[in-house]
């Protein structure tokens, strides 16, 4: 079995870096104003309805690969 060395791990690229911490700015405010707004709960309730969406086509998409690759 190969040990993987995570020292020298690759990284992300850079627009992916950023992309990414942009979403994560894009979010942190929208909840806070929606806090502010008095409508935390249901920003929680989309963002994590999104975030559960993706990660099922995601799984979707994988399953879907592989059953195509095997069959």
């Amino acid at each position: 079995m190969r040990i993987a060395d995570i020292h020298h791990a690759w990284t992300w690229p850079r627009q992916t870096r950023k992309a990414t911490v942009t979403l994560v700015v894009v979010v942190v405010v929208t909840l806070v104003a929606a806090c502010l707004a008095g409508q935390g709960a249901a920003a929680v309730a989309t963002i994590a309805l999104a975030a559960l969406t993706v990660a099922v086509e995601e799984l979707l998409r994988a399953a879907l690969k592989y059953w195509l690759r095997v069959a």
